[in-house]
C-alpha cells in the first residue's frame, strides 16, 4: 500500500524519535539492500525478514527496470499499541512512504488477503519504492502502482484467480477513475481494488510485453505523465486499455452466468439424474446377466454329477 500524502509529515516526525529509541538494527544484503529497525518485542519477526531471500526482488527490478538499487530502503517494524498503527485502518498491515524510501509494517495484522504473508508484504511495499524510483517521483496512478507491485511480488494462484471470477459474477466493469477511488473506500473496495488492478495490469504486460513496465516508467523519468508514457509505450489510452480488459473478460462473465442460470441450473441436474438412472439400470441388467450365468453354471454341473453317478 502506499503511504497517502497527509500521512508524510506524521511518519517524518515520527522517524526522529524513532531512531533515538529503536533498540533492533538488521541490514540484509543482497540486489536491494533493507535495513530493519524494531522495538525489543520484534526482534523474533527481525530474525525472520533476515531470513527472507532477497535474490527474489532481482525480478521486482527487472519488471520496474531498475538497474542500480544500492540506495538502501528502510523497513520499520511497529507493535499494534504504537501511535502509528492506531492511526492506521486496522486491516492495513502496512504502506511504503517512497519519497524517504521507507517502509513501515504492522506484523500482527498480516495473515489476510492481500496480506496473506510477511515475506509477500515485504517485497510488495519494496516494489512501491522501486515503482516509485523508476518514474523519478513521478506520479503513478494507485491502480497501475499497486496492480504491478502485486504481480512483482506474487503469481497469479487460486485465490487471485477465485476473487476476480467472483468479481466477473457480481460485479460490473469499471473505469480507472472508478478504480481509483475504491482504494478510499472500506475494506472490501479495498481488497476488490487489489484484485482488479492487479488483473488489469497482468492483461498490460500480457498485450504488450513483460518489458512494458519499465519502459513506461522510464518514459515517466524523462518528465512526461503517466497517461502520455503509457500511450507511449502501448499506442493506446487508458481509457482504452480498461476498455480492452473488460471487452476480453467479457465473454467469460457470460459463461459464467449462463452456468449459474437456474435453467441451467435446473437442465444440469436433470441431465445428472437421466444419468444416474442409466447407471443403476445398467447394473441392474448385468446383475440379472450375473445370476443367470451362475444359473447355467450350477444346472451344467448338476448335470455332469448326475451323469457321472448316475442319479435319478
Amino acid at each position: 500500500m502506499i503511504i497517502p500524502r497527509h500521512r508524510s509529515l506524521v511518519i517524518g516526525a515520527f522517524l526522529a524519535t524513532w531512531c533515538a529509541t529503536s533498540s533492533i538494527g538488521a541490514q540484509i544484503l543482497g540486489p536491494v539492500r533493507l535495513v530493519v529497525d524494531a522495538p525489543a518485542e520484534l526482534e523474533s519477526i527481525v530474525s525472520q525478514v533476515r531470513d527472507f531471500d532477497t535474490t527474489r526482488l532481482v525480478s521486482v527490478m527487472r519488471l520496474t527496470g531498475i538497474q542500480d538499487a544500492e540506495q538502501p530502503i528502510r523497513i520499520l517494524l511497529m507493535p499494534e499499541q504504537s501511535a502509528t498503527a492506531r492511526n492506521t485502518p486496522e486491516w492495513v498491515a502496512g504502506f511504503a512512504d517512497s519519497a524517504r524510501d521507507l517502509v513501515v509494517l504492522f506484523p500482527s495484522r498480516i495473515g489476510s488477503y492481500p496480506y496473506r504473508t510477511l515475506e509477500s508484504v515485504v517485497y510488495h511495499e519494496v516494489a512501491h519504492i522501486l515503482i516509485n524510483r523508476a518514474a523519478n517521483g513521478r506520479r503513478v496512478p494507485r491502480w497501475f502502482n499497486e496492480g504491478l507491485a502485486s504481480a512483482a511480488e506474487r503469481s497469479w494462484d487460486i485465490e487471485d484467480r477465485s476473487r476476480f471470477t467472483w468479481e466477473l459474477v457480481v460485479g460490473r466493469a469499471l473505469t480507472a477513475t472508478q478504480l481509483e477511488t475504491l482504494f478510499g473506500q472500506d475494506r472490501g473496495d479495498v481488497a476488490r481494488a487489489y484484485v482488479l488492478s492487479e488483473a488489469l495490469v497482468r492483461d498490460i504486460l500480457q498485450r504488450h510485453g513483460p518489458l512494458t513496465a519499465a519502459r513506461l516508467l522510464s518514459r515517466m523519468a524523462g518528465d512526461i505523465s503517466f497517461e502520455a508514457a503509457l500511450y507511449a509505450t502501448t499506442g493506446l489510452t487508458i481509457s482504452e486499455h480498461v476498455s480492452l480488459f473488460w471487452n476480453r473478460h467479457a465473454i467469460w462473465k457470460r459463461w459464467i452466468a449462463l452456468a449459474g442460470h437456474p435453467f441451467t441450473l435446473w437442465g444440469f441436474a436433470t441431465f445428472l439424474a437421466l444419468v444416474a438412472i442409466w447407471r443403476h439400470r445398467r447394473r441392474r441388467f448385468e446383475r440379472r446377466q450375473q445370476w443367470e450365468m451362475e444359473e447355467r453354471a450350477e444346472d451344467q454341473a448338476w448335470e455332469e454329477h448326475r451323469q457321472r453317478y448316475r442319479v435319478h
